[in-house]
């Protein structure tokens, strides 16, 4: 009946190893991916003390610096399925990013982008091809929409054309398991990967996150033809150099990499040889709602991902150590011999005399 016992105990206590060793070389890593299925919006809302508006009353664009303008980001961000990397079990996803900034006085929208990424489902790592013969992502599957300068006609949009090009950095989000250390950050202005430099712990609505800032240097973004009032010129029409600098805080939550708060502080001029005017200086950040959103999705997520990565393994590998080392004493050790047997009592015969 011991022997038995033991070798049951002997046989948990090697499945409780074993299932120690898989599920974080095994099951986490099949599981701490973004999902494909995303359609997701968050909100930023702030201030800028100015910003560019550009309005159609059906007699041609009319631009103009607003001061002092509440203002309300909208991003939705979608998988799309038609690219080929969208494939059970694939390891890179593919998002559309659509962001819309809106003047909350009258609801114009002061700036709109548009961009595509193909990206790694557990780093966040936006793909870069290295003239692989196999590449994991198809050329087309990332790209930054950028809009013509000019419309066609008075009171169209102007048409937009997909630039397809890498989107290094981390994109949407941190890697799972974000450790407490630089990293480097896709900038959607500058087109660029930019260090996002780790400050240290910090706690948001009952979240421990890691606190990470991305200052970006002044930098030439762009070319344009500008109407010259706008810059200070006489001419009707001038080519101005469109400079911007920011900084971008993130606080992260490590065990997921989820974004749970962001804040943008951006500064945009038109710069011309002989004369500067700021377009955009204002700063945006995630809204309540949003933020509450982000912490929900903390909560669904982080206490199965430290199970499988952490807690888990830890727990099976002591409890399967014990079961062994009990099983291995019970299957050892010697059955307690029994008393002696009584010494049979010699029989003396006396003869008779």
């Amino acid at each position: 009946m011991r022997r038995a016992f033991g070798l049951i105990l002997l046989a948990l206590g090697v499945f409780a190893v074993a299932g120690a060793v898989l599920l974080p070389a095994y099951v986490y890593p099949k599981l701490a991916k973004v999902p494909l299925d995303q359609d997701s919006t968050s909100v930023l809302e702030g201030t800028a003390s100015k910003v560019l508006a550009v309005t159609d009353n059906g007699s041609g664009p009319v631009s103009n610096i607003r001061e002092d303008a509440k203002l309300t980001a909208t991003a939705r961000v979608q998988a799309n399925f038609a690219a080929p990397e969208m494939h059970q079990d694939t390891d890179y996803a593919v998002w559309l990013l659509a962001v819309q900034v809106t003047d909350d006085a009258d609801g114009t929208v002061v700036s709109a982008s548009k961009r595509q990424v193909c990206f790694d489902r557990r780093t966040a790592e936006g793909y870069e091809p290295h003239g692989e013969a196999d590449p994991k992502c198809d050329a087309k599957s990332s790209y930054v929409t950028e809009l013509a300068d000019k419309a066609e006609k008075d009171g169209q949009k102007p048409p937009e054309n997909n630039v397809y090009k890498a989107q290094p950095g981390l994109n949407f989000k941190f890697p799972f398991g974000t450790e407490q250390k630089d990293y480097q950050v896709y900038d959607d202005n500058t087109g660029t990967a930019v260090t996002a430099r780790y400050l240290g712990p910090e706690t948001v609505n009952g979240i421990e996150t890691y606190k990470f800032v991305q200052d970006i240097p002044d930098t030439k973004i762009a070319t344009k033809d500008v109407p010259g009032p706008l810059v200070g010129s006489l001419e009707p029409t001038v080519k101005a150099d469109l400079c911007y600098r920011g900084v971008n805080t993130m606080w992260v939550e490590p065990v997921t990499g989820i974004e749970v708060k962001q804040q943008q502080q951006q500064h945009q001029e038109l710069r011309t040889l002989t004369s500067a005017a700021v377009v955009f200086d204002g700063t945006l950040a995630y809204n309540g709602k949003t933020i509450s959103q982000m912490v929900d999705q903390v909560h669904a997520n982080k206490g199965r991902l430290e199970f499988l990565s952490g807690t888990g393994p830890r727990w099976l590998g002591i409890g399967g150590g014990v079961l062994i080392l009990v099983a291995i004493f019970l299957l050892v050790r010697r059955r307690p011999a029994g008393p002696p047997a009584p010494r049979a009592r010699r029989q003396v015969v006396f003869a008779r005399t």
